[in-house]
C-alpha cells in the first residue's frame, strides 16, 4: 500500500521538474574527469526524493564530450530515495528511471561531485550544481587548479539541457 501511495503521490507532482532533458558533459581539458551526478525533485518537501549515481562513477576522458538523455547509462546503478528512511539501488534500465518513468519525469539534474585524475592518484575534487537545490548547496562554478567546472542549463524548444562544462 505504501508503494502505491508513493507512486500516486509522485505521479501527482508537477512535471515542471522533469529530468527529460539531457545531461551534457564537455571536458575540454587533458585530465580525466570522474563524476557522480544527482537528480532531485525540487518541489517535494524535505531532501529525500533524489536519484544519485551509486556505481560506477562516470569517467569522461580529456577532450571528450558526452550526452546522456536518461539514467539508462550502460552498467550504472543508481541510489533512489523516495522517503527519509530508505534508498534502493536501481539499474539505469529500471522502468521508473526510463524516459517517461515516474522517477525520471519528476526529477532534474542538480549536482555533480567530481575529481580530476591524470595517471595516478586523484588530484583535486569539488562539486557544482543547481544553486536552487538547497539540500546539498554547491556553487554553479568551481575553480580547481586543473580547470574551471561550470554547471548551467539552456532551454530550447521546450527541452532543458543541463551542461557540466570542464574548461
Amino acid at each position: 500500500m505504501k508503494k502505491l501511495l508513493t507512486i500516486i503521490g509522485l505521479l501527482s507532482i508537477s512535471s515542471a521538474f522533469a529530468q527529460g532533458g539531457p545531461l551534457v558533459i564537455n571536458n575540454f581539458t587533458t585530465y580525466d574527469f570522474h563524476t557522480r551526478v544527482t537528480a532531485a525533485n525540487l518541489a517535494t518537501p524535505g531532501c529525500y526524493f533524489y536519484v544519485t549515481l551509486d556505481n560506477p562513477e562516470l569517467v569522461i576522458s580529456g577532450n571528450t564530450n558526452v550526452s546522456y538523455s536518461s539514467y539508462n547509462i550502460p552498467g550504472t546503478i543508481w541510489k533512489v530515495s523516495t522517503s527519509p528512511t530508505s534508498a534502493n539501488p536501481r539499474p539505469g534500465s529500471h522502468p521508473s528511471l526510463a524516459p517517461g518513468g515516474v522517477i525520471s519525469n519528476n526529477t532534474k539534474w542538480v549536482v555533480s561531485q567530481f575529481q580530476f585524475y591524470q595517471s595516478g592518484p586523484p588530484l583535486s575534487s569539488g562539486a557544482v550544481g543547481d544553486t536552487s537545490y538547497t539540500c546539498n548547496p554547491v556553487p554553479n562554478t568551481y575553480f580547481a587548479p586543473e580547470a574551471t567546472v561550470e554547471w548551467f542549463t539552456v532551454t530550447s524548444g521546450g527541452t532543458t539541457y543541463t551542461y557540466l562544462q570542464v574548461l
